[in-house]
């Protein structure tokens, strides 16, 4: 098992402005008084610190089956559709990241205003979407070093993977110093935070994600194309 750590601040994480464009409804570019309210929120929530972890397992401390991963003796209910990606991994990353509380904090100040609510909460994904996969690339070239390649990631929650196994996920960060917590329905707080799994080996690779294998209408990715 390896650990790895990840901070960066706010401002340094990309926001794809076509992306939020595209969540919201509008075209290539935002119409006034539409593109001050962006420009207005997306300045304001740049302060702050972004936080992740990552904790690589090699083949040994691994076992992929049909439905399950298991994870030096702890059973993931991940199902086929999931480890139908992963089944030709040697090896294992669990990792957690997140905006932190003072992003959270920012977004809840624009709550007064139902556009403005929209535009932080998008914001606010687009950022933490950008975050995991910064840390997907750090994963991805400590990896490299031994000649590994990683796979796509996935979350519980989806995928019919169930998200109270976050409770599983977070058992291996113990004392995590992201500040992220579990509430009774395991979601993550602060909100804007993203856990998951990734796979690793000589054989594996990232691919599109392929939206027709999962049925979650309300997935990140599908809202994206």
């Amino acid at each position: 098992m390896k650990q790895l750590n990840f901070d960066i601040h706010i401002r340094d994480i990309p926001l794809d402005v076509q992306k939020f464009n595209r969540i919201m409804g509008f075209g290539d570019f935002l119409p006034t008084p539409f593109s001050d309210v962006f420009e207005k929120i997306s300045t304001a929530l740049e302060t702050g610190t972004a936080r992740g972890e990552a904790v690589i397992f090699d083949e040994n401390e691994i076992e992929i089956q049909k439905n399950n991963i298991t994870i030096e003796g702890i059973e993931f209910n991940t199902g086929s559709k999931i480890n139908s990606c992963l089944k030709e991994s040697s090896g294992i990353v669990l990792f957690i990241c997140t905006l932190g509380a003072e992003f959270e904090t920012g977004m809840k100040s624009f709550n007064s205003d139902t556009v403005e609510t929209f535009f932080a909460d998008a914001i606010g994904s687009l950022k933490c979407e950008s975050l995991a996969d910064m840390l997907h690339d750090k994963i991805a070239a400590e990896l490299k070093k031994s000649g590994l390649l990683t796979t796509n990631r996935y979350s519980p929650g989806y995928c019919n993977w169930n998200v109270s196994e976050q409770q599983k996920l977070f058992s291996f960060f113990g004392d995590t110093k992201t500040g992220i917590s579990l509430n009774e329905s395991s979601l993550m707080m602060p909100t804007k935070s993203i856990s998951g799994i990734i796979g690793t080996g000589k054989n594996v690779r990232q691919m599109p994600y392929t939206c027709d294998i999962c049925a979650d209408i309300d997935c990140f990715y599908r809202k994206l194309k």
